[in-house]
């Protein structure tokens, strides 16, 4: 492999392409930018002295970062210009038959210790590579868009892939300005993947009817701290993109049901129904509609104490009748009876307790740090359930009420995400911390998965996935290996095998 790297070579001139020229050559390095489009390439030169200009102005470049850069960047007419790169940066459409085309292509022209990259989101690098003469020096380096903004890089090994390869772009990323994970190649890579489980588990809420749309998003964002809610996330990706992907990285992990999207996903993206971008999504998006107030939780007005009975009490009803005047009493076959199930629904829970249906309120207090608690009732509601939330909102507490379901709403979804990263840790997919740390900033996750087991309690995670499990009937709930050995050992989930 190239001793050092000083000129970067790169195939398409879009967004993606010129993002990644931009950040190359505002870290020093030489470009050499090619397209077989002649506009597109004129074009993508002039939109990356305008960014590098902006920022002169906005004081993030010194003055002379501009002339530099212009001097530095070459406008490539063919590739035969990569003769000098020291790694060649494909960018193109996301087809494997032109990527691998193009890499062999490359060959033909490079240095033979030149390292060929592809910004590939979703394509196997063992695939891309198997056309190639040199496999080994073949990998991934996957950015995000808006490249100069997005701080994660992916760098992707496949199975040929030189361990030197892997190290060269890890240093890369960092001169580029990025934080790099390392990536074992699979479908989805590791934050796509890793995305999954927080839109498709969202999915199946609603088309079992325990939410709409609008309440699991404001579960997710005031309970749980996500910056947007699933449905929410899903409009502003595009729901031609993120449905294409949950039903590529299913089949590419041989339909494995943990990862598996519903048929609402399908039937807006078959409608046309895209999200932002076509003003309709999972929600409508007029023009000039205001923007969503800031999540304020409601304030404590004093209101009297709550009689309950709390049959299987635990820690998780503490701070309610520490600060909040909930009164625990006897049965006095009148006031609601308080449980806080993990994985039951309401319903197998009375059964399980021999408790009153019509009197039964579960709670889910997984947001309760927020003061946002999710209340559900046996099948058929009763208006106990009501009048608990009402006492609640009065003392501080945001609520929300769902059908009867086995996790609620929030735990339901958390512990997908928490088990889905057990499970990519599992798999050798990426370190525990490369996948937390990918998690966040790929995706914007408040916290990462892992991270999410650890906070929420490894045997609180296990408990709800085997419940919903049994309950469903549904491998999609199965536990990861790595979650259930950590959780029954009592070892943090970061704990390495």
């Amino acid at each position: 492999m190239a001793k050092s790297i000083t000129t970067i070579g790169i195939v398409g001139a879009g967004a993606m392409g010129a993002g990644i020229a931009q950040i190359a050559l505002t870290a020093g390095f030489e470009v050499i930018l090619y397209d077989a489009n002649e506009k597109a390439l004129g074009k993508a030169a002039e939109d990356v002295a305008l960014r590098i200009a902006r920022l002169v102005e906005k004081g993030q470049a010194q003055p002379e970062m501009i002339a530099q850069a212009a001097a530095k960047l070459v406008l490539a007419y063919g590739l035969e210009a990569f003769k000098s790169a020291d790694v060649v940066i494909e960018a193109i459409v996301e087809q494997l038959e032109p990527k691998q085309g193009l890499f062999q292509a490359l060959e033909m022209v490079v240095r033979e210790d030149a390292i060929l990259a592809s910004n590939t989101s979703s394509l196997s690098i063992a695939a891309i590579a198997r056309a190639c003469k040199h496999p080994g020096r073949v990998c991934g380096l996957h950015f995000f868009n808006p490249v100069p903004l997005m701080k994660l890089v992916e760098v992707i090994f496949g199975p040929a892939t030189d361990p030197a390869v892997v190290e060269a772009m890890l240093e890369l990323s960092k001169k580029f300005g990025k934080t790099a994970v390392r990536v074992k190649d699979g479908p989805g890579f590791l934050v796509n993947l890793g995305g999954r489980a927080y839109v498709t588990e969202a999915l199946h809420v609603q088309s079992e009817g325990v939410a709409d749309v609008e309440m699991i998003d404001r579960i997710m964002r005031d309970s749980a701290g996500f910056r947007m809610g699933p449905f929410e996330l899903m409009d502003l990706t595009g729901i031609d993109v993120n449905f294409t992907a949950s039903k590529v990285i299913w089949g590419g992990y041989m339909n494995d049901p943990r990862i598996k999207t519903a048929p609402l996903h399908e039937n807006l993206f078959n409608a046309g129904r895209l999200g932002r971008k076509t003003g309709q999504g999972f929600h409508a998006y007029p023009e000039n509609a205001p923007a969503r107030p800031a999540y304020t939780p409601p304030e404590d007005d004093g209101t009297t104490s709550l009689n309950a009975v709390l049959p299987d009490a635990d820690a998780r009803f503490g701070s309610l009748i520490k600060s909040s005047g909930l009164v625990e009493v006897k049965d006095d076959k009148a006031s609601p009876i308080l449980i806080s199930p993990l994985g039951e629904d309401a319903a197998n829970a009375a059964v399980r307790l021999d408790l009153d249906p019509a009197r039964v309120v579960a709670i889910d207090f997984t947001g309760i740090e927020r003061r946002f608690v999710t209340l559900m009732s046996p099948l058929g509601g009763n208006g106990l359930v009501h009048e608990v939330a009402q006492w609640l909102n009065a003392r501080g507490f945001a609520t929300a009420v769902v059908k009867d379901s086995p996790g609620f709403v929030s735990l339901r979804i958390l512990a997908m995400v928490a088990n889905l990263g057990c499970e990519m840790a599992q798999i050798g997919i990426g370190t525990p911390q490369d996948i937390d740390l990918g998690m966040k900033l790929g995706q914007n996750y408040p916290f990462g998965p892992l991270e999410l087991a650890e906070k929420l309690g490894p045997p609180v995670v296990l408990e709800t996935l085997t419940a919903m499990q049994a309950m469903t009937g549904s491998d999609r709930y199965r536990p990861s290996l790595w979650l259930r050995r950590r959780a029954m050992l009592g070892l943090p989930i970061h704990t390495p095998d």
